[in-house]
């Protein structure tokens, strides 16, 4: 059934997420604000607490060839879970790697969200918001899938003209507007593995931001809600709010690929930032040290709503695109990015969704057609202030 659901908070908390067990030895202490290391005895005076609760919802899938089980009290997650992954039939016909619980009664001032890297065990309580369980599948991810040479990554793939394509992005870069134009068959709106040998999605679903949406601006996710209200798996979460959010499964997409796929190695790359303070320009072809420095910094601008508290447009460094969600060392994940842009001679952008220099948003439909341009010729200037231009951001 379609659900509608107001959540609060109506945003992510990743301050209020602590990680338990030896392995977190592997942490970037560095970010003490997103990897926080928690008492073992806290770990299991709320486990054993939230375990014995009722949970009428088990759900079972696989990504990267992980198998999660998430346990959760709530229809409305139920059916989230459902549109972003591929849930097996049986949950108890399976071997699962890692367990969530998710639970919506238990009693709590704020949010917590516990995860043991040695136990393979999550909590999540305190919080309804929908994005909160997959990003803490993502998390997950990104601690483990390191370890066997796999990058994560927060972004969308698709294919055009017979090339693979990725989209790195922060919340309201764009990402997922541009990834769904309607030349294009998309991968994956949001969360891509780079593995040994080809691309991966991570998800099934998409969740995609609801404000300004129309068939003229949006076709393609537009037409893809009506099919999921047609189907009766359309989840509306906060309609309204500064974040408000659609989640529908990829299959009521148009052009769409099927379901777990591997996808070549990609041709090209995009790296989009909102800038609010329109100092770079629309699009430019980066290569060596800036590649590694955008990727390492993240510089975007923050939209309101994104996260629970913040409701202001304001200048954020998110290191990878996800800082909240890529728990190892930055470099870890960035030497892993450069090795396999080499490896398979990948064209890399930076691309600015945001203001001109008159202060001017810049025009979806221009944006798109400066992706184009570069996914079909290979182009764009070379500009030898971006670098520059943003180590005066960071000072």
């Amino acid at each position: 059934m379609n659900i509608n659901i107001t959540t609060k908070p109506t945003g992510r908390s990743p301050e209020n997420k602590w990680y338990f067990g030896s392995r977190t030895k592997d942490l970037d202490l560095t970010r003490p604000k997103y990897n926080r290391i928690g008492k073992e005895e806290d770990f299991w005076d709320l486990h054993w607490k939230v375990y014995e609760l009722d949970y009428p919802h088990v759900l079972v899938f696989y990504t990267c060839g992980i198998c999660f089980r998430v346990h959760t009290n709530d229809d409305r997650h139920a059916q989230f879970v459902r549109n972003m992954f591929t849930v097996e039939d049986d949950p108890w016909d399976h071997s699962s790697d890692w367990e969530i619980y998710h639970n919506t009664d238990y009693k709590i001032d704020t949010p917590k969200i516990y995860i043991h890297l040695n136990e393979k065990r999550a909590i999540i309580v305190g919080t309804t918001f929908l994005g909160e369980i997959k990003k803490s599948v993502f998390g997950i991810l990104s601690f483990e899938l390191p370890e066997h040479k796999v990058l994560p990554m927060h972004c969308s793939a698709f294919t055009y003209q017979g090339n693979t394509n990725l989209m790195f992005g922060l919340s309201g870069t764009g990402k997922t507007t541009l990834s769904s134009d309607p030349e294009y068959q998309l991968i994956s709106d949001d969360e891509v593995a780079w593995m040994q040998e080809s691309v991966q999605m991570i998800e099934t679903g998409c969740y995609a931001k609801s404000e300004g949406l129309s068939a003229e601006t949006h076709p393609t996710i537009f037409n893809a809600v009506a099919k999921a209200k047609e189907l009766n798996t359309l989840v509306e979460e906060n309609p309204g709010a500064p974040n408000a959010r659609l989640s529908y499964p990829l299959n009521t997409v148009e052009n769409a690929h099927e379901c777990f796929l591997n996808f070549n190695h990609p041709k090209n790359i995009f790296f989009l930032t909102m800038d609010a303070q329109g100092v770079f320009p629309p699009i430019s072809k980066i290569s060596g040290d800036t590649i590694r420095r955008f990727f390492e910094t993240g510089y975007t601008s923050q939209m309101p709503g994104t996260e629970s508290g913040s409701n202001e447009i304001k200048p954020l460094f998110s290191p990878c695109y996800g800082s909240p969600f890529m728990p190892r060392a930055v470099k870890e994940y960035s030497d892993l990015l450069m090795n396999k842009i080499h490896a398979n001679d990948c064209n890399v952008y930076l691309v600015n969704t945001g203001m001109d220099k008159e202060g001017r948003r810049f025009p979806l439909d221009f944006t798109r057609n400066c992706v184009k341009d570069a996914i079909v010729t290979g182009r764009a200037d070379n500009s030898e202030q971006v670098l520059e231009t943003l180590e005066r951001l960071i000072d």
